[in-house]
């Protein structure tokens, strides 16, 4: 078994075969670990930006909804994409896409350096920059996954992709009818008048 400097080497470095061998390992401490790391790392540096601006209550109860939200969503999100998964015919185990899913929260730790880094850019540029920035590591978290399904559940790239998009697609569907059905309910209809 790998240690877990040698997962996250793998992970930044080699995420297919990564994450395949995570999967097939099983390792959920070592995944506890990293997405406690990738969270709270992000998340210390905030507590300290809004501890430094006054917010000094604000900060202990976002640090702390961030934390249990996140473990929350990589766990509930896990046993979601299980079922979709499942349901397009891939086999594999939860605890395999648990374990994998947590890895993929690793690149989360590098918003604290680039924030740093856009402080030192000049005014203009520096809004510009964090978007960017989060937009790369946010393609970077969802490419991850897609590599946790692919070595999970042994399926094509495709397919992948679709178990990752199942869930806010259908989100989507079940909004849309809610508005209209809301929309339905509250906007009057003219009478016809006979």
């Amino acid at each position: 078994m790998d240690t877990l400097f040698e997962n996250v080497y793998d992970v930044l470095f080699r995420p297919q075969e990564a994450m395949r061998k995570i999967a097939d390992n099983q390792n959920i401490l070592q995944s506890v670990l990293v997405v406690f790391v990738s969270v709270l790392i992000p998340m210390w540096a905030l507590y300290f930006s809004l501890k430094t601006g006054g917010f000094q209550q604000a900060a202990g109860v976002v640090l702390t909804f961030e934390l249990l939200g996140s473990l929350l969503v990589w766990i509930l999100g896990a046993a979601v994409w299980h079922l979709v998964a499942e349901f397009f015919g891939g086999r594999g185990s939860v605890l395999g896409l648990l374990a994998a899913l947590g890895f993929a929260h690793f690149p989360r730790v590098l918003f604290v350096p680039l924030w740093v880094f856009s402080s030192l850019m000049p005014e203009v540029i520096r809004p510009v920059l964090l978007a960017v920035s989060f937009l790369v590591i946010i393609f970077w978290n969802l490419l991850l996954n897609v590599y946790a399904f692919k070595g999970t559940y042994r399926i094509s790239t495709a397919k992948a992709t679709l178990i990752l998009l199942t869930p806010m697609l259908a989100g989507m569907v079940i909004a849309a009818v809610l508005v209209v059905l809301v929309s339905a309910l509250v906007i009057p209809w003219p009478s016809t008048v006979i």
